[in-house]
């Protein structure tokens, strides 16, 4: 997932954590606004019935003024007929032994109130009573005669259903508003994120045409005055040093090259006054130093500037030609030369032959010690193809795409991570010659192909 992708992502989150948070919030408070609403109610009523019970108590009581049970529970009877029940609550008065129920009130809480499942009289704070009828809100009052002797408890119900429903109502309410919020929330948090991250588009689209070829090339600053802004002036600045480097390193091969292409002149010059058989071999020898010099040096600048000379070459020669030169070298008895196809194919002898060589030092320095190559060379639809393979342990598949990078090596041991050009010149010198090079690697070996037209009449 992308940067836009993520923040979007967590913004997302913490508005529905928040959203989520309020809405659970806000479902509490309905119903502690219900249930206070619920006791003030039932507080209020239990004051009237006590007055109510109170005012016919006296009229209740015998000659002794004395209230007796009988007496208590006439008054409460009456006291019941003058504050009955009402719509959201229960009146009931225990007295004498008997619970006393006036008429009217919600139906399921009066039935439970009648019944035997009625909570026991406990005189004191509200308190809710988890009941068959659902969650109910009681309140308990005593009621005393004039000697302070109790004659009676009031009892007076309320369901919290409809608190209940309310607060689900709004919850549910919340929950779709909350929602409808997040996706508009969401979508302008999309356009706002991708508005503010298209600065970053424009430095990656340019980061990406970037090539080492063309170092003089500067992503644009976005006039923002913020991280990206720095971010962008910070690779320029990067891009700036790298191209220093680079101008650096190019003059330090020019020099090098220069440097070592006196030595050769003097050597060469020597030769041609000394003659003789030995002496012309180690002439070519050293012209093909110099050739390789000089490929090296194009390769190790950067670019495809290897500048072969494509001409008829007969690759029954080419072949003999890297079999005498392999034959004085210590693992000549590791390769095997393959009879060449008599074809004759448009590039540079030289060139060719050594691609060849290095190829062949490649698979021996990078196998075991008994490992074999063969060199061959054949004919196939119109193309020549070179060969050389060995049966090595194969190169590692993940570093397969790779090989043909500079500075890459195939050895498993602890030699280094870097091997020189490697295979990078072998591909760049059959490009100039207008080829392709690829390679095949498994468990049971490696084979790389050289692939050139064959000349037409």
């Amino acid at each position: 997932m992308n940067l836009a992708g993520r923040l979007i992502l967590r913004s997302l989150l913490v508005m529905a954590l928040v959203i989520g948070g309020i809405t659970a919030l806000t479902y509490e408070l309905v119903q502690v606004s219900g249930r206070n609403d619920v006791d003030e109610l039932l507080q209020q009523e239990a004051e009237f019935l006590s007055d109510a019970l109170g005012e016919e108590l006296p009229a209740a009581a015998g000659l002794d003024g004395v209230v007796s049970g009988p007496e208590a529970e006439e008054a409460a009877r009456q006291a019941l007929t003058v504050r009955p029940s009402g719509e959201r609550h229960v009146s009931s008065v225990h007295a004498n032994g008997v619970r006393l129920q006036s008429t009217g009130g919600p139906s399921r809480a009066a039935a439970l109130m009648r019944g035997d499942d009625a909570p026991r009289p406990e005189p004191g704070a509200v308190r809710t009573e988890h009941t068959d009828a659902g969650p109910m809100r009681v309140l308990d009052t005593a009621v005393t005669d004039g000697t302070g002797r109790q004659v009676a408890v009031i009892s007076l119900a309320s369901p919290l259903d409809t608190v209940h429903d309310k607060a689900t109502t709004v919850l549910l309410v919340a929950s779709a508003a909350g929602a409808l919020g997040l996706g508009v929330g969401g979508t302008t948090l999309w356009l706002v994120v991708r508005r503010t991250l298209a600065p970053v588009r424009t430095v990656s689209a340019a980061a990406k045409e970037i090539r080492p070829t063309d170092l003089a090339t500067r992503v644009p600053v976005p006039d923002t005055d913020d991280e990206i802004a720095e971010l962008a002036t910070e690779i320029n600045q990067m891009l700036t040093r790298i191209e220093q480097a680079d101008d650096t390193r190019r003059r330090y091969l020019a020099a090098i090259s220069h440097e070592v292409r006196t030595p050769l002149a003097v050597a060469k010059g020597h030769l041609e006054l000394l003659g003789g058989p030995e002496a012309d071999v180690v002439h070519a020898e050293l012209d093909r130093l110099r050739q390789v010099l000089e490929d090296l040096m194009a390769v190790a600048r950067g670019g495809d500037e290897i500048d072969a000379h494509r001409g008829p070459v007969f690759l029954p020669d080419v072949v003999e030609a890297v079999r005498a030169r392999v034959s004085s070298l210590p693992h000549a008895r590791s390769v095997v030369f393959e009879e060449a196809s008599p074809q004759v194919v448009l590039g540079d002898q030289d060139r060719l032959e050594q691609c060849l060589m290095n190829l062949v030092s490649n698979a021996v320095d990078h196998n075991p010690p008994d490992v074999t190559v063969t060199v061959a060379a054949r004919a196939e639809a119109g193309t020549a193809v070179l060969t050389v393979a060995d049966d090595g342990n194969g190169i590692d598949p993940g570093l397969l795409p790779h090989v043909f990078e500079p500075f890459v090596t195939t050895r498993s041991d602890a030699s280094g991570g870097l091997s020189g050009l490697g295979l990078a010149i072998v591909q760049a010198r059959v490009r100039a010659q207008g080829g392709e090079v690829d390679i095949d690697s498994g468990p049971e070996g490696s084979s790389v192909h050289i692939r050139l037209p064959l000349a037409t009449a």
